[in-house]
């Protein structure tokens, strides 16, 4: 099981906002911090949204770097279970990640970000880091979930009233 949880008390509970993910063997009843496993490990922001690949070698989380600043970049992080080795996939895009799902294949993730001030869905290749855009326009695109062979997400115009907008994947 991967959570998000803030393990703190007191004054330090208040005025912090450094959560890590964790995750939780449910035939160990072990518990393993994955954002501070080892004194190299200096992500000290909020971490939540955890989300296992389709394949269960992976999981990828959103990350911001400092704690204290609600205002940092949403990151998008991906973990390989096997190896332990984290990485920043989306550090080509210089925005927010505000959410994302894995593709069928564990290769890719797809995610909302916002771009010359619209939200635009893109996909983010796990063996290089490349990042694609999907979308343009003048709208903003949330909550996106692969359905088959079509991403879905709900699409916001100025224009136009709200609609479900698909996305063929080929």
């Amino acid at each position: 099981i991967a959570y998000t949880c803030r393990k703190k008390t007191g004054l330090e509970y208040a005025i912090s906002t450094d959560s890590d993910i964790y995750l939780y063997n449910l035939e160990t009843k072990q518990t393993r911090n994955l954002c501070k496993e080892d004194s190299t490990d200096k992500n000290m922001g909020y971490d939540t949204n955890p989300q296992f690949s389709p394949d269960g070698g992976f999981i990828a989380w959103q990350s911001m770097e400092r704690d204290g600043y609600e205002a940092d970049l949403n990151r998008l992080f991906v973990m390989n279970l096997e190896t332990g080795e984290k990485r920043f996939v989306s550090q080509a895009f210089e925005s927010n990640v505000d959410g994302f799902c894995w593709n069928t294949d564990s290769k890719s993730i797809y995610f909302t970000g916002v771009w010359h001030a619209t939200s635009q869905i893109y996909s983010v290749n796990l063996k290089d880091n490349s990042i694609k855009a999907l979308t343009s326009g003048q709208h903003d695109y949330a909550s996106i979930a692969l359905c088959g062979k079509k991403l879905i997400a709900t699409r916001h115009s100025m224009s136009m009233p709200d609609d479900i907008y698909a996305v063929d994947l080929k």
